[in-house]
């Protein structure tokens, strides 16, 4: 699959959200390096190019997401 990296992380999101296993596998992982690489190999897996350092502005925007949410 081809397509901008937006378009690979919501795929590899989709993959993810859809396997407990490979999502304990990734919470479980506490380096930053790991956890890309880790993303990195599924995306490969998957068919699908994606970079490292793709993978860290996807996680950036997820925190800052995460932070900019409006709570009660």
């Amino acid at each position: 699959m081809a397509g901008n990296s937006d378009e690979v992380v919501a795929a590899i999101r989709q993959v993810v959200h859809g396997d407990p296993t490979l999502q304990a596998h990734l919470f479980g992982l506490t380096e930053d390096a790991a956890f890309i690489a880790a993303v990195c190999g599924l995306a490969s897996s998957a068919g699908l190019e994606l970079e490292a350092d793709e993978v860290l502005q996807a996680m950036r925007a997820g925190r800052q997401a995460w932070s900019g949410r409006n709570r009660p």
